[in-house]
Formats: C-alpha cells, sequence, structure tokens
C-alpha cells in the first residue's frame, strides 16, 4: 500500500492525509464487521461456552506465542492475495484508498503472517456476543489501515519503492517478539477473566506446560532429524560433543514427557531444570564469545534467535519447572501381579494375538512398499 498511498500519488500531503483516514477507516469498518460476524457465528454454535472456550483461547494464544518465541511459523489460514489493483484506476483516489482499507481489513483473505488474528478471532467466537466480537478485532484493522502513515516522507517514486525494500527487508525477530508479546498478554488476560486462580492447580498446568513443550521439542528434532543435524554443526561443538548431543538431547527432552506421563511429575520438573540450565550455560557461553545470535533449533525452527531471548524463554520455562518440583510423584502406573491360575490362559492367547497382529502389519507394509516400487 505504500507504493499506492503516498504523498506522490495522491498529489500532496492534504490529499495523502485524506487518503491515509479513509483507508484506515475502511480497515476499522470490514474489521469490526469482521469480528461481530465471528461473534454471530459464536452465538449460532451456542456460545458462549464457559471453561471449555476460555481454555481453548488460552492454549491456542500461547502455542501460538511459543511458536514466535521460537522462530517456528505456525499455520495460519489465509488467502495470500493482493487487493484488486484496478480498483485504483477506476475509483477515484479517495474511494479506492477506502475500498483498499476495507479489503484489508478481514486480515486472512490478504496476507498474514502471525498468528495473532487467530488468537482473537477465536475469541470473538467463543465470547459469543458481536458486539463484543467487533470491538476486538476492530483494532486490528485500524492498525493495520494506519501502518500507511509510513510513506509520509515519500518524495518520489523512488523513495516509494526504497521504502517498500526497507519494509520487506526488516528484521522478522522484533515483529515476531511483538507479536508473541502481544499473545501472551491475551493469553493472561484470559486467565484473569476467567478467575482461575480460585480454581486453577497451578502445579498441573506448569506441569502440563513443560511436558508439552519438551515433547515438541524432542519430536521436532527426531522428524526434522537433518535440520538438527545442521542446527548442532552451526553450534561448532567438539566432535564428540556433536555425536553426543544428536542423538542425547531429542532422548533427554523425551524423558521429560515419558516421566511427566507416568506420574513422576517432580522428577520430570527436576530433569527439565537440569537440561535447562545446561541449555543456559551453553548460550551464556555463545554470548561471552561475542555471538549474539544462535541457531536455536529447539523446536524445529530454521532461523537463528537471540541469545538474550533464548535466555529469558529458559528462564521462563525454569520457573514453571520449579512449581512443578512443589508436588510429590503420583505414579500412574503400577507394575502388574502374577496372574491367577485361571487368568494365565487368555494372558498367553492375548499375547499371541497381538504378535500376530504385529507380524501381519509389518509384512503387509513391506509388501505394499515392494507394489509401489514396482
Amino acid at each position: 500500500m505504500v507504493e499506492t498511498i503516498n504523498p506522490v500519488v495522491h498529489g500532496g500531503r492534504a490529499r495523502w492525509s485524506l487518503a491515509v483516514a479513509l483507508h484506515a477507516l475502511g480497515a476499522a469498518a470490514s474489521a469490526a464487521l469482521f469480528g461481530a460476524g465471528l461473534g454471530a457465528v459464536g452465538v449460532a454454535l451456542g456460545a458462549p461456552f464457559g471453561d471449555a472456550g476460555t481454555v481453548l483461547f488460552i492454549l491456542l494464544a500461547t502455542i501460538y506465542a511459543i511458536g514466535e518465541l521460537a522462530g517456528r511459523r505456525l499455520p495460519v489460514p489465509q488467502l495470500r492475495r493482493q487487493v484488486p489493483d484496478w480498483w485504483r484506476a477506476f475509483f477515484p483516489g479517495p474511494v479506492a484508498a477506502f475500498l483498499y482499507g476495507f479489503g484489508l481489513g478481514v486480515g486472512f483473505l490478504t496476507y498474514v503472517g502471525h498468528g495473532t488474528l487467530v488468537a482473537l478471532s477465536v475469541l470473538a467466537i467463543v465470547s459469543g456476543r458481536p458486539v463484543a466480537g467487533a470491538l476486538m478485532i476492530a483494532p486490528f484493522g485500524l492498525a493495520r489501515g494506519l501502518s500507511i502513515v509510513r510513506a509520509g516522507d515519500v518524495r518520489t517514486a523512488e523513495d516509494g519503492r526504497l521504502l517498500v525494500d526497507s519494509l520487506a527487508g526488516s528484521p522478522v525477530v522484533g515483529r515476531a517478539a511483538a507479536n508473541a508479546g502481544a499473545l501472551l498478554v491475551l493469553a493472561v488476560s484470559g486467565i484473569v477473566a476467567a478467575e482461575w486462580p480460585k480454581t486453577l492447580d497451578w502445579s498441573e498446568a506448569a506441569g502440563a506446560a513443560v511436558t508439552v513443550i519438551f515433547a515438541w521439542s524432542s519430536a521436532s528434532k527426531l522428524v526434522g532429524r537433518r535440520r538438527w543435524e545442521r542446527t548442532l554443526r552451526a553450534h561448532m561443538l567438539s566432535d564428540r560433543l556433536e555425536r553426543v548431543a544428536r542423538k542425547g538431547v531429542p532422548a533427554a527432552e523425551a524423558l521429560v514427557a515419558v516421566l511427566a506421563l507416568l506420574g513422576y511429575g517432580r522428577t520430570a520438573a527436576v530433569w527439565a531444570a537440569v537440561l535447562l540450565t545446561v541449555f543456559s550455560a551453553h548460550l551464556a557461553r555463545a554470548r561471552v564469545l561475542g555471538r549474539k545470535s544462535v541457531p536455536c533449533g529447539c523446536f524445529g525452527g530454521r532461523r537463528s534467535q537471540d541469545v538474550r531471548l533464548a535466555l529469558l524463554r529458559n528462564a521462563g520455562l525454569a520457573s514453571a519447572a520449579l512449581v512443578v518440583t512443589m508436588v510429590p510423584n503420583a505414579p500412574r502406573w503400577a507394575w502388574p501381579g502374577f496372574p491367577a491360575p485361571s487368568e494365565i490362559l487368555p494372558m498367553v492367547l492375548a499375547w499371541m494375538g497381538l504378535a500376530l497382529a504385529v507380524w501381519t502389519a509389518w509384512r503387509a507394509a513391506t509388501w505394499l512398499g515392494r507394489a509401489v516400487q514396482a
């Protein structure tokens, strides 16, 4: 939009200011209508959904916030289309500016780079109130519409092209951190609004967060093994330490989730704290050596991450682990006793059936693979 709505195209700052106002108005109006529509959808679905809707919103906002901090681009619904260029030629400048804003206000119809709008949209739906939905989404449209004030210093067409190149090359880390902060604020606000401090067992919530995060981190390394190996090489470890870390780090992270699922929450939290201490010591060493960013690879991300941000994230996880250490272990599994005589035959038959099912699945997969290759 900075190449379309700037003082050069609109013939002066006065007409450009009018175009900016109309553009922002159009974006805010369509965003508000979209939010009201989401609230109406919630009403049709039976919203508000009580604690279930609140939990869904908080989890979604937290997941997207973690993705932003980890440098992991999570799926965001979007059409990836520009607004029609012919509007500029067919309509007068002020009308085209308003229409462009109106088209951009519903972010999912164009390009959306972050998940903040997704979380807000879900909140509008679960609220079940069209007016509240309009008030939630309207600021997004207004902010998007006012973003073209960056074009205020454009004096020539070349200035417009340089501004576009500058915006395209702006660092992603800053935008990701800003969106992560907004998402975390939304999540915390949801918790406060639901008055969870009266009903929520914070140790269980912290334990669930630590479990999910470490399981995710381990799974991303196992699934993206080659990416994880490239990340390790970028850390410039010794050959021996790199070989150990290649398989040892995912296994150590998976152990946190396994222990937690077995009911050894305190043990899992202590082990998580140990891992976070080791990871943080390595980050601090990199900082001392003058490295401002490192290729994290913690959650399958490809980009480097600011060392200070990574240390802050580890401190937050360590705080959550500290909360879990205050809860005693409560094993969910116990070793079975020796079966009674009447149970031996059914047990043997069950194990034989399980073995036969595994063998059948293995042979079927082998035959299918050969058929595909043929």
